[in-house]
C-alpha cells in the first residue's frame, strides 16, 4: 500500500481489454429530472473494446467515453448568531438572533471523460505490458441569491417591533417574535433610512462561483513471469491537475422587519416586512429602498504534477511456512503550486462610507446613477417547498444582476464611479496577477520507498491459517519556497529624539530592519511502516481475521506554505526626566511574533489494530460478520505555536510562530456488524429476497480538531474557537445502512436507508464563528432494473426520495446547549436509464 493515508483504501481498477476475450460494445443513457429545480439533464457513456490476435502474441484496445450534466436547487433557512441585547424584556436580558439568512442556490455540474487502454501480450503469455489514458474534465457553476443582515451597528440594539413582544425561554433565549432594530442615525437620507425604530439593514447578496478542474493521468505497466517461480512487475505513472475558482458576489442593501417563529427541529417560520412595519406592500420591489452595498472576490488557481516508478520482484516458494516473498521500490516526485487569494471584501456605497449610498434608482449626477437598472427582480416562490418563507403577499426582491457577477474582468469598471473602497484582487499592493506573495506556495515533494512483503499459511490443530506480514521503509522530502519579511523598526529620520525606535539595542535595531529575503524550506521525514494480517480459517463457513499496521498521513500541502511576517510586538520604553524635560533613554521589544504555515510539518501516525469474525452461512452473499478496530494516532495537525530562530543582518532572534504544528495524541475505536442475505430457500417469485445491513459504532478519545485551512496563507482558520473540549470534525458515533433487494426473473431492485446521528459539521462557522452541528438523518435511495432482453437493460433510480432536509443547529455556550441555526432542502432526483452490453 502506498503511504499517505490511515484510513481505509480503495484499490480502483479499471476495466481493460483483456478482461474479455469477447469484443465488448456497451453504453448507459440516462435521463435525469431534479423536482426542486424541475430540469432535467442527460448523461451518457460508452465503451468499445476488442482484442486482435498478431503474428507475436495478442493485442487489444478500449476506449470509453463518458458526458454529464446535472443541475439542483438548494433553498436554505438560517438563523442568525444570538447576541445579548442592550433591552430588557420583563426584566430579563435576552439573547435575540441577527434575524435570519435565506439563500436560494443553483447549480450546473458538467462531467467529460475519455479512457483508453492497449494492452499487449506475448504468445506465450509471460509478457504482459498495459499502456493506460484517463482524462478527467469537470466543471461546476453555482449561483447564489442570499438574503442576510448585515448592520453590525444594531446587533445589541434588536428589538421587538411596536406592538409585540419576544417569546423567550427560561434562559431568556428567543424563540419567536417580530425583530426590528432602534438606532439614533442611519445616514443622510432620513427618508429612506430614519432613525428611531426601523428595519435592520440586510444584504441582498447575487453570488457567482465556477469551479474548472482538469486531470491527464497517463499509466504504463509491464508483467514479466518466465516461469512458475519468479514474477517480475514495473509501473509508471504521470499525473497532470489543474484546478481554477472564480467566486464573485456583489450585494445591495436594504431594510426589514423580519420574524422568526421557531419549531423545535422542524422549518421556522420567516416573515419578510417592510421596515416601517405600516402594513404597506411593494416595498421589496421598488429600487428606491435599495443601495449598492459591497463586493468580494476570491480566486484559487492551483496546478500540480507528479511523477512515480515502481517495481517489484517475487518469489514463489515450493514449501515450508512461507509461500512467496516480494521486494519492491517506489520513487514519486510530485510538484505542486497552489495560489489562493483571501476573500476580498470591499464597500462599494454606505451611509457611514466616504461617498454615502448610491441607490439603485439614481438617476443624472446621482452616485450609483450609471449603474441604473443593474438589477434584477428575483423570486423566491415556494422558497423551501413552500411553507416557510411569508413576506407579505410579496415573494420578489431586487439583488444586483448575475451579469454584474460573472463579468468580474470589468467589475473595477462597472463601480469606478462610485470611488469604493473595494478594488479586485489584482489592485492589491504587490499582487502578482490575481495573487500577493503569502497567498502562493510552491511546494516540491519527493518520496522514496522499499517494501517487503511475505505470504505464510499453516495449521495449528485443525486450524489452517494464512497471511502475510511486511515492511515498509519510506522517506519523504519537501522544498518549499518562500520567503521572510522582517519587522520595520527603523527610527523615523525626522524624529530622532522622539521616536523610541532610534533607542533599540543594536541587535533588535539589525533585525528590524524591513528587509524580506527569499527562502527554501527543507525538511525530511523518514519511517518504517510494519504490517501484519493473518486469517484463521476455524471451519469452513467461519473465519477469524487480525491485523496491524502502521501508517502515515500527509499533511495538505497548503499547509506547508513558507512565508513568514515577522512582527515586533509589547515595545517597552525607558525615559529620564518628568514632563516636558522627559527623554527616552532605551527602548525594546519583548517578543517577535509571526503567522505562516509550517514547512517542517510532519505526517500524522496511526497505529491500526483490527479482528473480525466472519460466518459464511450461505453460498453467494449469505454472511453474518463482525469487527473490531482500534486507532492509536499521534503527530496530529493542529493550529498551535512554535518558537524559532530566524538570522538578519548579522542578528538572531527567537520568534513565536502561530501556525501549522504536530502535536497531541488521540485514539479512534469501535464495533460495526454486518449481515447480508438472499432468501432463495422462499418459494417461486419470494426467492429473489435479499436483504443487506451494517451498522458502525466510533468513539474517540484526545483527539483535536485542527483549525487549519489550507486555503488561508496565514493559518488564522484556528483562531478565535468559541469553545474547548469540541467533539472530532465529521465523526458520528452511530452509523447504519439498511437494503433491500430483489434479484429474479430479470429484475434487479434495490432500496436503501442510510443514516449516520449527529456530529460537528466545523468548529467555526464563517458567518457565526460559532461550531456548527449536523443533526442526525438519513436518506432512501431505491432503483429497479429490467432485463429486456439478453443485451438491454431499461430501469429507474431515485435518490433522496423521502426529501428530506438538512438540519444543523450551533453550540451557543461552553456548556454545550445548541440552537437550530439552518434547514437546507434540495431535489429528489429521478432517472430514467438504458443500459447496453453488446
Amino acid at each position: 500500500m502506498i503511504e499517505g493515508g490511515i484510513a481505509g483504501t480503495v484499490n480502483l481498477i479499471t476495466r481493460k481489454p483483456f478482461d474479455s476475450d469477447e469484443r465488448v460494445l456497451a453504453f448507459t443513457v440516462d435521463a435525469t429530472h431534479s423536482d426542486f429545480i424541475d430540469e432535467t439533464t442527460p448523461s451518457f457513456s460508452g465503451l468499445y473494446s476488442e482484442n486482435f490476435d498478431i503474428s507475436n502474441g495478442r493485442i487489444g484496445v478500449l476506449f470509453n467515453y463518458s458526458n454529464s450534466e446535472l443541475k439542483a436547487q438548494s433553498d436554505g433557512t438560517q438563523i442568525g448568531r444570538y447576541e445579548l441585547q442592550n433591552q430588557l424584556v420583563d426584566g430579563q436580558q435576552v439573547m435575540v438572533p441577527r434575524t435570519t439568512r435565506l439563500t436560494r442556490k443553483q447549480d450546473d455540474r458538467k462531467r467529460e471523460g475519455f479512457a483508453s487502454t492497449v494492452q499487449w501480450e506475448n504468445e506465450d503469455r509471460t509478457i504482459l505490458a498495459t499502456a493506460q489514458f484517463i482524462r478527467s474534465d469537470s466543471s461546476l457553476a453555482w449561483t447564489e441569491n442570499a438574503i442576510e443582515m448585515a448592520d453590525d451597528a444594531v446587533i445589541n440594539d434588536l428589538v421587538p417591533a411596536a406592538g409585540t413582544s419576544f417569546e423567550v425561554t427560561d434562559q431568556g433565549l428567543f424563540e419567536s417574535g417580530l425583530i426590528t432594530s432602534t438606532a439614533g442615525w442611519r445616514g443622510n437620507d432620513a427618508e429612506r433610512q430614519p432613525g428611531g425604530e426601523f428595519g435592520a439593514q440586510h444584504a441582498m447578496i447575487t453570488r457567482q462561483r465556477n469551479q474548472d478542474s482538469l486531470v491527464d493521468d497517463f499509466g504504463f505497466n509491464i508483467r514479466y513471469r518466465p516461469n512458475d517461480t519468479w514474477a517480475f512487475n514495473l509501473d509508471l505513472q504521470y499525473v497532470n491537475s489543474t484546478s481554477e475558482i472564480l467566486d464573485f458576489s456583489v450585494m445591495g442593501a436594504s431594510r426589514a422587519v423580519v420574524g422568526i417563529a421557531q419549531h423545535g427541529d422542524e422549518h421556522p417560520d420567516i416573515s419578510i416586512i417592510n421596515p416601517a412595519n405600516n402594513g404597506e406592500t411593494g416595498y421589496f420591489t421598488n429600487p428606491h429602498n435599495y443601495f449598492w452595498r459591497s463586493a468580494m472576490d476570491h480566486i484559487s488557481d492551483n496546478e500540480g504534477n507528479e511523477l512515480a516508478f515502481a517495481t517489484d520482484a517475487q518469489y514463489t516458494l515450493d514449501e515450508g511456512f512461507f509461500t512467496s516473498l516480494k521486494i519492491g521500490v517506489r520513487h514519486a516526485k510530485r510538484e505542486q503550486i497552489t495560489r489562493q487569494s483571501t476573500y476580498n471584501w470591499g464597500w462599494l456605497s454606505e451611509a457611514w462610507a466616504g461617498n454615502g449610498s448610491a441607490w439603485f434608482d439614481a438617476e443624472g449626477d446621482e452616485l450609483g446613477a450609471s449603474l441604473n437598472n443593474q438589477y434584477e427582480q428575483i423570486s423566491f416562490d415556494n422558497f423551501a417547498r413552500g411553507g416557510v418563507l411569508n413576506s407579505a403577499g410579496e415573494e420578489a426582491f431586487l439583488f444586483p444582476k448575475v451579469s454584474l457577477a460573472t463579468d468580474y474582468t470589468n467589475a473595477e469598471s462597472a463601480f469606478a464611479s462610485l470611488t469604493p473602497g473595494w478594488s479586485a484582487l489584482g489592485s492589491r499592493d504587490g499582487a502578482e496577477g490575481h495573487f500577493i506573495p503569502n497567498e502562493i506556495n510552491d511546494t516540491v515533494e519527493t518520496s522514496n520507498a522499499i517494501y517487503v512483503k511475505a505470504n505464510f499459511e499453516g495449521e495449528i490443530g485443525d486450524i489452517d491459517f494464512s497471511g502475510n506480514l511486511g515492511f515498509r521503509y519510506v522517506k519523504i522530502e519537501n522544498d518549499t519556497k518562500g520567503f521572510i519579511t522582517f519587522p520595520d523598526s527603523v527610527g523615523d529620520p525626522a524624529q530622532p529624539t522622539t521616536d523610541p525606535d532610534h533607542f533599540l539595542p543594536a541587535d533588535q535595531a539589525a533585525f528590524g530592519d524591513a528587509g524580506s529575503v527569499e527562502q527554501t524550506a527543507s525538511s525530511s521525514y523518514s519511517n518504517v511502516l510494519p504490517s501484519v494480517n493473518v486469517k484463521f480459517n476455524l471451519t469452513d463457513e467461519l473465519l477469524l481475521r487480525f491485523g496491524f499496521s502502521e501508517a502515515i498521513a500527509l499533511p495538505d500541502l497548503g499547509n506547508l506554505r513558507n512565508y513568514v511576517a515577522i512582527t515586533a510586538e509589547d515595545q517597552v520604553i525607558t525615559y529620564t526626566g518628568d514632563g516636558d524635560d522627559r527623554e527616552i533613554t532605551d527602548a525594546r521589544y519583548s517578543r517577535y511574533t509571526a503567522k505562516s504555515g509550517n514547512p517542517f510539518l510532519k505526517p500524522m501516525e496511526s497505529y491500526s489494530y483490527d479482528l473480525a469474525l466472519e460466518w459464511y452461512f450461505a453460498e453467494g452473499v449469505g454472511s453474518l460478520t463482525t469487527s473490531l478496530f482500534y486507532k492509536d494516532l499521534s503527530n496530529y495537525f493542529i493550529n498551535g505555536s512554535v518558537d524559532r530562530e530566524y538570522t538578519n543582518n548579522g542578528s538572531t532572534q527567537i520568534v513565536q510562530v502561530d501556525g501549522a504544528t504536530n502535536g497531541d495524541e488521540g485514539s479512534i475505536k469501535g464495533a460495526e456488524i454486518a449481515y447480508q442475505q438472499f432468501f432463495d430457500f422462499l418459494p417461486g417469485a419470494f426467492s429473489g429476497l435479499g436483504i443487506q445491513f451494517n451498522y458502525t459504532y466510533i468513539d474517540e478519545e484526545g483527539s483535536p480538531n485542527p483549525g487549519l485551512s489550507p486555503d488561508k496563507p496565514n493559518s488564522e482558520e484556528g483562531e478565535g474557537i468559541a469553545f474547548d473540549n469540541l467533539p472530532l470534525e465529521g465523526l458520528s458515533q452511530d452509523n447504519f445502512n439498511l437494503v433491500g433487494m430483489y434479484e429474479k426473473y430479470g429484475v434487479n431492485a434495490r432500496i436503501a436507508y442510510n443514516w449516520r446521528s449527529d456530529y460537528l459539521l466545523t468548529t467555526k462557522d464563517v458567518i457565526t464563528q460559532l461550531p456548527i452541528y449536523n443533526k442526525a438523518g438519513g436518506q432512501v435511495d431505491a432503483s429497479i432494473f429490467y432485463d429486456v432482453s439478453e443485451n438491454i437493460k431499461v430501469g429507474l433510480q431515485g435518490s433522496n426520495l423521502t426529501n428530506e432536509v438538512a438540519h444543523t443547529t450551533m453550540q451557543i455556550d461552553n456548556d454545550g446547549n445548541q440552537a437550530s441555526r439552518s434547514w437546507f432542502v434540495s431535489d429528489r432526483r429521478f432517472s430514467l436509464v438504458v443500459k447496453g452490453n453488446f
